[in-house]
């Protein structure tokens, strides 16, 4: 079954383009690794609640969601990118979810 990670962001405007990029640079990462589906970047337009960007990456298994999790902190740190430290620096909340996905 597909797992979901699903990540809600609140990211203070300053900070907005600053966050995009390394999120992009963390994105193009996960795209390469076995087992990725799709992933999305979500910025809001309108509604309620405080969260303004959510991503989504979609991976084939747990299996393929475990190996990316145990791969990915090893590439970040080859590129210079330490995401609790840039997340602090930014003052970004994060709220994170892992989902089985299911069609209706």
């Amino acid at each position: 079954m597909q797992q979901v990670v699903i990540d809600a962001f609140i990211v203070p405007e300053r900070s907005k383009a600053a966050f995009l990029e390394t999120s992009r640079a963390v994105q193009n990462l996960l795209k390469t690794l076995p087992g990725f589906v799709e992933g999305y970047v979500y910025e809001k337009t309108a509604g309620d609640g405080p969260h303004n960007i959510m991503t989504t990456a979609v991976w084939r298994d747990e299996a393929a969601l475990e190996n990316a999790k145990n791969v990915v902190p090893t590439q970040l740190r080859t590129l210079g990118i330490n995401p609790a430290e840039k997340m602090k620096a930014l003052n970004v909340q994060i709220e994170r979810g892992v989902y089985e996905r299911t069609a209706y």
